[in-house]
C-alpha cells in the first residue's frame, strides 16, 4: 500500500525521489579490514578466544576500526577497540 501511495505522490508531484549511489571501493575495504583482523590476532594473548564485534567495523581510508573482545594476559575478557592503518 505504501509503494502505491508513493508511486501515485511521484505522478502527482507530491512526493520526491533521491537515488544515492555508494561511491565504494568494497573489495578494496574487505581486503583492509581482513589484514587488520590478521594484524589484531598477532597482537592478543589469546588469539583463540578473539571475537570481533563486526557491526562496529569502519572503514576510513587506510585506517580500519574494530571492536573486539579477546581474554588478557589474566585470562579475564577485555573489549578493546582500535584504529589500525594498513594500505
Amino acid at each position: 500500500m505504501k509503494k502505491i501511495a508513493l508511486i501515485l505522490g511521484l505522478l502527482c508531484g507530491f512526493a520526491t525521489v533521491q537515488v544515492v549511489v555508494p561511491v565504494v571501493a568494497v573489495a578494496d575495504d574487505i581486503d583492509k579490514i581482513i589484514k587488520a583482523k590478521e594484524i589484531v590476532k598477532q597482537m592478543v594473548n589469546y588469539p583463540d578466544t578473539l571475537v570481533f564485534h563486526n557491526l562496529y567495523t569502519k572503514v576510513n581510508g587506510n585506517t580500519v576500526t574494530l571492536k573486539f573482545t579477546a581474554k588478557n594476559a589474566f585470562g579475564v575478557p577485555e573489549t578493546h577497540v582500535v584504529d589500525i592503518k594498513v594500505n
